[in-house]
Formats: structure tokens, C-alpha cells, sequence
């Protein structure tokens, strides 16, 4: 394989889908492709799509056309879960060469080398039946394949990582089309789990984030997410992890005791809410009630000192009446979240929602979701503010387009500092002295502890991965 040759990645939607698209990129690596920027030109060109709503859906369309105007020879492969959800769909887009469905992703660039090899032969690409049109590579269950990856994900920084530890989920709710796309929950094997996060290490990232469709169902053997996240952290001092979005009724207790006590753990939960009306909830066919959810995060922020919380909340569900929308309303003024994804409600095609009655006026959904982005953007405010005169750990990334190096504290704020006082993956501790309100977002300013150290004995060096205790881990098959 010629090693000039090029792919670019476009990833839409969750973490879990940047997780999977590093695994994907690091196949082509393998088969010596060299990974370059989205827009870039490319022989290659994938867009890893999302269909969590049909805005994503819209979105997947309209960048398949733009990369046609910006590589027009390139092979234009759509993959994932709008892929997966609507293959016949995306295979009338024109231009696109390849369709590959949840399961057969992680073969992309196998699947590729097999498109060439049929282009040679014809003008355009075949499917398996022969008939003009793009090559599909769909299963209508996939959650049928073998749960192992091969490798560790390639991602184009070395501060952060993502590790998938499970896919699918049983939850069905009324609103979500996931388990049709990503089929039943299913939970990785721990020693591979492990291995990848070694290598991941190895490479230089410091922090990992457990990411899947349901984490917090994860299940393999006697394990759960919190021996997850303990073997995780064994695997080198210098590392910490965080754990992605999880469903509140998931969360055990020995997760919150680790989060409470290891100077490793990110302090930080994202837990959706989606209504908090008891009536929406049970229509939404979620498994819990408001004042479950409410004790719950009681709980949690209890036992763990400074956590910051994060949740989402859908806007205009069918049914939701003013009334509802209120108790909404006034719980997340009342809870003590440090951001709030708000999602105005759409109809998805394939689920039980869209069969609902009741549908809000879109005028009236777009009002809801003002008023309540205005309390979500109070609550932030509020949160960052708390942390001001504090002094917090940071993990730099890059340096941003206002010139300061920026990074992310352990309960996700974000903070910066004078590009020159840090450098990426630096893992430092800085004095918060305010609040900067440039940009799309709010952001922490600071100055680097006086006496601070860089780190660097505790940086992973390449080729070498810090011995890790006796654990779940290290007991698990590889």
C-alpha cells in the first residue's frame, strides 16, 4: 500500500462514535494510509454518522455532498448508525461508494481495498447483488459479531482517549432508535478492555474515557464498571479516568466510593434527566421517577465532594403540557447541575414516540428550550463561580484560537492559562482567579501554582506501561 495515500474522518454525534472511529482509523494506518484532517484531500473519506435524531441524519447528507465537491475521486464511505438505521436512504446520495452498517465498521479498510479492486472492473462501485449503485454492507442484526477489537484507536491528540467497554442497550426508550441500530447490550472483555487502554498509555494519552451505549449495564464475567474504571487506573499513576454519559439507575455504589477516593477519578457524572415529570417519564418509558432521580444525585453529590454534574433534558415531548414542562423547569434550577444539555424534542422515524399523540407546537418547543438554555446557562455560571480562588487540577490540550492553552478540570471545566505556562498534556495544578466569558462558552481563568511541577516523572514513556497491582484486571483473560 502506497503510503501517501489518504483518509479523512468525520465523526457526527456521541463519544462512543469518536471511540469507534479511532479503532476504524487505526485499521487504515495499519494498511498504511496516513490519517489526515476532514476537508483535507483524500482518496479516502469517511463520515461516521449519527441518526440519535434527524438533524444528525440531515447533517450526515449535506457533509457526504460537500466532500464529493472537495475530492470527487475520493471513495466516499457513510458508516454507523444512520448507515445502519436507513441503508437504502444513504445509498441514494449520490457520490457515496460505500455503506457500512454498526457491525462491519471496523473492516472499512478491507472493504475498501475490495471497492478498488471492483472499480478497476467497472465505472462505479457494485453491490453483492451486482445491480448499479453503492456497495451496502448491512446486517439487520448487529448484535450478532464477535465483541473484540483489534488494537488500540488512533486519535490525532495525546491527552485524551476514548475506551469502548460495551455497546447496545435493553433500556428501549419511547424516544431513542439505539437499540435497533446498535442491538442488545453486550459488555467487552475486561483483559481487552485493558489491553487497549495499555496501549493507549503507551502512546502517551492521560486520560481515558470509558464510553459505550449503556456503561453503567456493563457486565463481563463478575465485573462491573466500577472494576472498570479501578483497572484503569491501575495501569499507570500519571492517568486518570472519566467516565462518559450514564443512565442514573445504573450507577452503583462502589463506582461513587472510587470516585470519592482515588486521586485518579474524574469527579464528574453525566446523568440524564430527560423530563422530570413523573407522567412524561413513564411515557418516555424511562425506569425511574423524578424523586428517584433526585435522591439519587443527593447521593451521589454527598459522597463525592465537588462533583460536577451534567445531564440532558429533552424539550417537548408528546404530552409534555405547560404544566410539565415547568416541573422541568423548576427541578433543574433546583438540582445541582453544572451543565444542561437541552434537546428540543423531534419526531424519529421507527420509534414510540413518533406514534404518540399530543405532539407540541414546534413554536411552543422552541420557547421552552429558550427559557430553559437561560436557567442551564445560570446554572454554569453558578458552578464555575463556585470554583473561583480554588485550586484545581488541570489537563491541557491544545492552544485555543484566543491564544490561551486551555484543558479540563476533573469535574469538567474548562480552564485557561497563558499558552507559554503549559504545554499539551501537561497535567497541572492551577489557582482559579475568574471567569472569562469570550467565546461560544464561559471558561476559568488561572495561573499555573507557584511551585507547580510538570509532571514529567510521572509522564508514561513509550514502550513501557507502569506495573499495576493485583486487580480485577490483571485477573482477567486478555
Amino acid at each position: 500500500m502506497n503510503a501517501a495515500r489518504r483518509v479523512s474522518f468525520l465523526t457526527l454525534g456521541c463519544r462512543l462514535n469518536q471511540a469507534e472511529t479511532a479503532l476504524i482509523a487505526e485499521g487504515f494506518r495499519r494498511d498504511g494510509y496516513e490519517v489526515v484532517a476532514h476537508g483535507d484531500p483524500a482518496e479516502v473519506a469517511v463520515i461516521h454518522t449519527c441518526s440519535v435524531t434527524e438533524r444528525a441524519d440531515a447533517r450526515a447528507r449535506n457533509e457526504i455532498r460537500k466532500i464529493m465537491k472537495r475530492s470527487p475521486d475520493a471513495i466516499v464511505c457513510a458508516v454507523g448508525c444512520y448507515a445502519q438505521a436507513e441503508p437504502a436512504k444513504v445509498a441514494e446520495i449520490p457520490g457515496v461508494d460505500l455503506v457500512v452498517g454498526t457491525d462491519r465498521k471496523y473492516r472499512l479498510a478491507e472493504l475498501v481495498a475490495e471497492a478498488e479492486r471492483a472499480a478497476c472492473e467497472a465505472p462505479h462501485l457494485v453491490d453483492e447483488s451486482n445491480s448499479a449503485g453503492p456497495r451496502v454492507e448491512v446486517t439487520p442484526r448487529p448484535d450478532n459479531g464477535a465483541f473484540d477489537y483489534a488494537g488500540a484507536g488512533h486519535y490525532p491528540h495525546t491527552t485524551r482517549a476514548n475506551v469502548k467497554i460495551q455497546d447496545g442497550c435493553d433500556f428501549c426508550c419511547a424516544f431513542c432508535i439505539l437499540p435497533r441500530v446498535r442491538g442488545r447490550a453486550r459488555s467487552r472483555r475486561l483483559g481487552e478492555i485493558v489491553a487497549e487502554a495499555s496501549e493507549l498509555v503507551r502512546r502517551g494519552h492521560r486520560e481515558l474515557v470509558v464510553t459505550g451505549v449503556n456503561v453503567g449495564t456493563y457486565a463481563f464475567e463478575e465485573y462491573s464498571i466500577a472494576d472498570v474504571a479501578r483497572a484503569l487506573a491501575a495501569i499507570d499513576e500519571g492517568v486518570r479516568v472519566r467516565i462518559s454519559s450514564i443512565e442514573p439507575t445504573t450507577v452503583p455504589d462502589d463506582l461513587l466510593d472510587w470516585m470519592a477516593e482515588s486521586p485518579q477519578a474524574c469527579r464528574h457524572l453525566h446523568l440524564p434527566l430527560q423530563s422530570a415529570d413523573d407522567a412524561i417519564l413513564e411515557s418516555m418509558r424511562r425506569v425511574y421517577r423524578f424523586a428517584d432521580y433526585a435522591s439519587f444525585v443527593e447521593r451521589a453529590t454527598t459522597r463525592v465532594p465537588e462533583l460536577g454534574l451534567g445531564t440532558d433534558v429533552v424539550v417537548g415531548f408528546p404530552g409534555e403540557t405547560d404544566a410539565a414542562f415547568e416541573r422541568t423547569l423548576r427541578a433543574v434550577e433546583s438540582l445541582p447541575f453544572a451543565y444542561v444539555h437541552v434537546f428540543p424534542y423531534s419526531d424519529r422515524p421507527k420509534t414510540v414516540a413518533d406514534r404518540l399523540g399530543g405532539k407540541v407546537h414546534a413554536k411552543t418547543i422552541k420557547e421552552r428550550a429558550e427559557r430553559l438554555r437561560a436557567v442551564a446557562a445560570v446554572k454554569r455560571a453558578d458552578f464555575l463561580e463556585r470554583l473561583v480562588g480554588t485550586t484545581e487540577r488541570v489537563l491541557f490540550e491544545t492552544v485555543d484560537r484566543d491564544g490561551l492553552r486551555k484543558g479540563l478540570t476533573g469535574n469538567y471545566a474548562r480552564v485557561g492559562v497563558d499558552a507559554e505556562a503549559a504545554a499539551e498534556n501537561d497535567w497541572l495544578a492551577v489557582h482559579i482567579t475568574g471567569i472569562e466569558n469570550r467565546g461560544r462558552e464561559p471558561f476559568l481563568e488561572g495561573d499555573i501554582r507557584a511551585g507547580s511541577a510538570r509532571d514529567e516523572e510521572r509522564r508514561p514513556q513509550t514502550g513501557a506501561v507502569t506495573g499495576a497491582p493485583e486487580t480485577a484486571a490483571s485477573r482477567a483473560r486478555v
